[in-house]
């Protein structure tokens, strides 16, 4: 099944991802003004399609879609994917559409939000019933409407039809119309209530996770010239649960037996930096308590080629610590 989404460009029309430079699609803003416009990148690798989402040309969500579910993904995870199918030559597809932001806070609230339990019957058979049911209830948010791999995303405020997204759909088309093709008698028609999203989410990108993957092993590798490899892994990944408690965020990390940090967390660049501030806090207390380690020391150090960013984010005043820069 190809899943196909509503737009109003096709910048690159559905191709092959071995013919395609993603990480060049990606940054293409970076080099173009006339690219620095909102959109998506759509990359199919067989029954699974993940969606890129773009602001003034540069990627700042990505998310999933498989039989099996659908949710977050995480961007370095997603480039990853598509880096392996495509030297595989194995079939994966990849197109670049332009969209109106309000078409990506709803295509994003479908893929953030579980769907709405309302009361009544929701039947995409039943059009006649469809509409009056949502004008009763005053529904406000997005009915997704998906018909055979084609999504179509329908804006309710107080239970009115504001305007919508359609696959495949001509200008020609009126949309009542079009909406008149979607529900016919024998048409297999899934739909779906979603929560509005009033404003577009915002995830870590790869650089930044790489960032704090820095500093998390950069920590763990002073901490093995104190206290020995053995005891400072340990420290360190008793700190994640501990961090992880409050910040969930910090479990999507893995450590290997060898130090190495690896994991493609999905959260905003804040709600990570949260979440890394307080392992690294969680670390240093415990080697400070029973090793006579210099917390503020160790910060210092393995913060210091990325110190300018770190500053930026507010990662040091999230630390209990003063560290001299």
């Amino acid at each position: 099944m190809i899943y196909r989404f509503p737009s109003d460009a096709a910048y690159l029309p559905r191709t092959k991802l071995s013919y395609a430079n993603l990480p060049g699609i990606l940054s293409d803003g970076k080099r173009d003004r006339q690219a620095r416009v909102p959109g998506f990148v759509a990359v199919q690798l067989g029954e699974r399609c993940f969606l890129i989402f773009l602001k003034g040309g540069e990627p700042f969500y990505a998310a999933r879609i498989t039989p099996q579910g659908r949710g977050p993904a995480a961007l370095s995870e997603v480039l990853r994917l598509a880096g392996t199918e495509s030297e595989r030559g194995e079939g994966g597809q990849i197109g670049y559409f332009g969209a109106p932001e309000a078409q990506l806070r709803a295509m994003l609230s479908t893929l953030v939000h579980e769907p709405l339990p309302l009361t009544g019957e929701l039947d995409a058979g039943r059009p006649e019933r469809l509409f009056p049911l949502l004008r009763e209830q005053g529904f406000t948010g997005v009915m997704e409407l998906n018909d055979g791999g084609k999504h179509h995303y329908l804006h309710f405020e107080a239970g009115t039809f504001r305007g919508g997204w359609f696959a495949e759909r001509s200008d020609a088309v009126p949309v009542p119309e079009f909406l008149r093709t979607l529900f016919v008698a024998d048409a297999v028609l899934g739909a779906a209530l979603y929560p509005a999203l009033d404003a577009l989410p915002v995830q870590a990108g790869p650089g930044f996770v790489d960032l704090y993957r820095r500093m998390i092993g950069g920590t763990l590798r002073e901490l093995a010239i104190a206290t020995g490899r053995e005891t400072a892994l340990e420290i360190v990944q008793r700190g994640q649960g501990l961090a992880a408690l409050e910040h969930p965020v910090v479990a999507a990390f893995d450590i290997t037996p060898e130090g190495r940090v690896a994991g493609d967390p999905v959260a905003s660049p804040d709600a990570l930096t949260d979440g890394v501030a307080r392992w690294v806090t969680e670390v240093l207390i415990a080697a400070a308590d029973h090793h006579g380690v210099d917390p503020a020391a160790v910060v210092e150090k393995v913060a210091r080629d990325s110190r300018f960013v770190l500053q930026e984010q507010g990662f040091f005043a999230r630390l209990p610590w003063a560290v001299a820069l």
